[in-house]
C-alpha cells in the first residue's frame, strides 16, 4: 500500500524538527551538569538558553524571507547542517562565554526550522492542517524527550561536552538523510516566482497587521513560561520540591512528553471542536497555565508522582500552544508568504525567549523561586487580552 505523498513529507518534517530540537529543548536536562562543571549562578544558567533564543530572534525574520524566496527544501538542508556544526564546535568549549557564542550561532540556524517546516505543511495540507502542524510541532518536545533522557546519560558518564557533540552529529545525519525524500508539491503559485522585493513587502505588510501583532503578544506571554521552564524547571524542583537530581531530570522528560501529547491534542481540538479556529484554544491554554503556576511556585516536599504530574500538565499547557500559533500565522501569510509570517513572528517570540531566562534567574537570585513564578502568572494573564482581540479579528475576517 502506497503512502500518500503528504504523509511522507509530514514524516520528514517531523524527523527534521525532532533532530533540530534534540539539544534546543533537551538543554534543560543538561543545565545542572553545565552549572556544576562551570560553577554558574542562576543568571548565568539562564544565559545559555537565552543565547540560543537571541540567535534565533536575530535571524528568524531573514530566515522566513529566505524560505519564501529560495524554498523550504534548501533552507531545511543548510540550516540542519549549520545547527549540527555549531553544536559540534560548542562541545569543545569549556568557557561560558565561548559556549554562549556558539549557542548563539546554533540559535541562528535553529530559527529557520519553524518557517521552513511550517511552509511545507501549509503547501501539502489543505485539510486537517491544524492537526498536521501539531504533528510536525511535536518534533520540538519529542526532541526534548529524547534529549532529556539521552543527553544526561552521556553527561553523567563522560561530561556535558560529549553530550552536546552527540546532538550535533545526530542533527547533521538526520538532515542529510531525510532531505533526500523531500519534494515540493505542484501548485499554481510555483509557476509565478516572487521577486525578493515582493517577498520583503509582503513580510512588512503581515508583520504590521493588527491581527498578527495580537497573536504575537498572546503567544509571547506563554513563551515566557515555556522558556523559563526549559531553563529552570529541573533546578526549581530541586529547590522548591526537594526533588533528587534524577527525579528532577526525569521530570524534564515528562514535561516534554506532556508537550508532545498536548500539541497533538490541541491541534485536533482546533480542527474538530473549534472549526479550524486557533485563538480560542490558545486562550484556553493561557487560563489552564494560570491554574498550574501557583502549584509550581509553592514550596514544600512533594512525591515523585506529584512532581511528574506537575511537569506533565505544565508541558501539555504552556509548551503545547506552538502548533496553533504556527498554523494561525501560516494561514495569515498564505502559500506565498507563510515563511515570512512565521519568521517575523518568531523574531519577537525568540527575543522574549532570550531575555526572560536571565531576568528570571536574576529575580530568583534577588528574591526566590516562588516570587519569580508568580511574576510569570501576571504576564500570562495580561496575554489573554490581545489573544481575545486576535480571535475577534480572525472571526470577523472569515
Amino acid at each position: 500500500m502506497k503512502i500518500p505523498a503528504r504523509y511522507l513529507i509530514l514524516t520528514i518534517t517531523l524527523v527534521l524538527q525532532t533532530a533540530a530540537s534534540l539539544f534546543q529543548q533537551g538543554v534543560g536536562a543538561l543545565q545542572p551538569f553545565i552549572a556544576q562543571r562551570l560553577q554558574l549562578d542562576h543568571q548565568q544558567i539562564g544565559m545559555i538558553v537565552a543565547s540560543v533564543s537571541l540567535g534565533s530572534a536575530a535571524f528568524a525574520t531573514l530566515a522566513g524571507v529566505a524560505v519564501d524566496y529560495f524554498g523550504e527544501r534548501a533552507v531545511l538542508l543548510w540550516s540542519g547542517i549549520a545547527m549540527g556544526l555549531a553544536l559540534c564546535a560548542a562541545s569543545f568549549m569549556s568557557n561560558l562565554w565561548w559556549l554562549v557564542a556558539w549557542m548563539f550561532v546554533f540559535g541562528m540556524a535553529y530559527g529557520t526550522s519553524n518557517p521552513s517546516g511550517g511552509r511545507a505543511i501549509l503547501l501539502w495540507f489543505t485539510s486537517d492542517r491544524g492537526f498536521a502542524m501539531g504533528i510536525r510541532q511535536t518534533g520540538v518536545p519529542l526532541g526534548g524527550v529524547i534529549g532529556s533522557l539521552f543527553l544526561p546519560v552521556i553527561a553523567l558518564h563522560w561530561g556535558y561536552q560529549p553530550a552536546i557533540f552527540t546532538a550535533g552529529i545526530i542533527c547533521i545525519l538526520a538532515t542529510v538523510v531525510c532531505i533526500q525524500g523531500y519534494r515540493r508539491p505542484q501548485s499554481d503559485f510555483e509557476a509565478d516566482p516572487q521577486t525578493l522585493a515582493e517577498v520583503w513587502r509582503g513580510m512588512l505588510l503581515i508583520s504590521t497587521s493588527p491581527v498578527s501583532i495580537c497573536i504575537n503578544l498572546a503567544a509571547a506571554s506563554l513563551m515566557t513560561v515555556q522558556y523559563t521552564a526549559m531553563s529552570f524547571l529541573a533546578i526549581a524542583l530541586i529547590t522548591l520540591k526537594h526533588a533528587p537530581l534524577t527525579v528532577a531530570v526525569a521530570a524534564m522528560a515528562v514535561f516534554q512528553l506532556g508537550s508532545t501529547l498536548g500539541r497533538l491534542g490541541w491541534g485536533a481540538v482546533s480542527d474538530h471542536f473549534f472549526g479550524g479556529e486557533r485563538m480560542g484554544p490558545i486562550m484556553l491554554i493561557s487560563v489552564l497555565t494560570l491554574a498550574v503556576l501557583p502549584w509550581i511556585a509553592k514550596s514544600g516536599q512533594a512525591s515523585t508522582l506529584s512532581i511528574f504530574a506537575l511537569a506533565g500538565v505544565l508541558g501539555a499547557t504552556v509548551a503545547a500552544w506552538n502548533g496553533l500559533w504556527a498554523t494561525a500565522q501560516a494561514e495569515i501569510g498564505g502559500p506565498r508568504l507563510a515563511g515570512s509570517a512565521i519568521g517575523t513572528s518568531l523574531s519577537l517570540l525568540y527575543f522574549v525567549g532570550a531575555i526572560v531566562p536571565p531576568l528570571f534567574g536574576t529575580l530568583v537570585d534577588h528574591t526566590n523561586f516562588t516570587v519569580a513564578w508568580y511574576s510569570l502568572s501576571i504576564l500570562v494573564a495580561l496575554g489573554i487580552i490581545p489573544g481575545f482581540m486576535a480571535r475577534r479579528l480572525l472571526l470577523r475576517a472569515r
